[in-house]
């Protein structure tokens, strides 16, 4: 995964290499640290572990997150934005390629089936557990609401592309459309918490209709059915 934060120039000449290698140090950790989390829980986060299967040292673990609670924090930020990340990422690749409005309206109706989706059900659901233990954690609520900016503003762009053209409305705020459109996707997760709803695809269509009149774009002639 390729992180959204943004990489700078030390004021006093370090490398941009240097800084993006870290990055990349930081984002293999957390990988790691993501998926112990995902099969055991925050309890299951022990340095020692982390190291071995990072091929890092407890020395690298403390500098770059200060201590355990630090590194959980961050891993259960990475977990709330990865997937979300990857999507923004593709979808932007996608807009920017657009020609015309009919080309964008395309690739905006395929974002919306994938992103309501059944395969990305255990992501959503990802999602709002980490919302969850954000209630209680302040450290981690701000770590989340950062991240969430981050991607906010980069999910923004594309939009502000689209805008330019006029494909769709000018009348609201990019970054606030991708905060809103984020939770509107974890609400899914609401018919989604006994498995497959039998009228899942009704909620879809509530959804990417809402979607659509707030984009002035035509809405799918007909919802992608879900299956398992």
């Amino acid at each position: 995964m390729i992180s959204l934060t943004k990489v700078r120039v030390h004021k006093y000449g370090g490398s941009v290499h240097a800084v993006a290698d870290s990055q990349l140090l930081r984002d293999q950790i957390l990988h790691v640290v993501a998926k112990i989390i995902d099969k055991g829980g925050e309890k299951a986060v022990r340095i020692r572990d982390v190291c071995v299967a990072s091929k890092t040292t407890p020395p690298t673990i403390y500098r770059i997150f200060g201590d355990r609670t630090g590194l959980i924090v961050a891993a259960q930020s990475y977990r709330f934005t990865l997937n979300q990340t990857v999507l923004i990422k593709d979808f932007a690749a996608a807009a920017y390629s657009a020609k015309n409005k009919s080309e964008f309206v395309k690739i905006a109706h395929q974002n919306l089936n994938l992103m309501f989706s059944l395969k990305r059900q255990d992501f959503r659901s990802m999602r709002l557990e980490v919302l969850g233990s954000a209630q209680s954690n302040k450290k981690l609520a701000v770590e989340i609401n950062n991240a969430q900016s981050i991607a906010n503003e980069f999910g923004a762009q594309p939009i502000r592309f689209a805008q330019a053209r006029g494909w769709i409305n000018d009348d609201f705020d990019p970054e606030i459309y991708i905060a809103w459109l984020t939770g509107m996707v974890n609400a899914r997760v609401i018919i989604e918490l006994n498995g497959k709803h039998p009228k899942s695809n009704e909620w879809d269509k509530i959804a990417m209709r809402s979607i659509c009149v707030v984009l002035d774009i035509p809405e799918p002639k007909k919802v992608k059915r879900i299956k398992n």
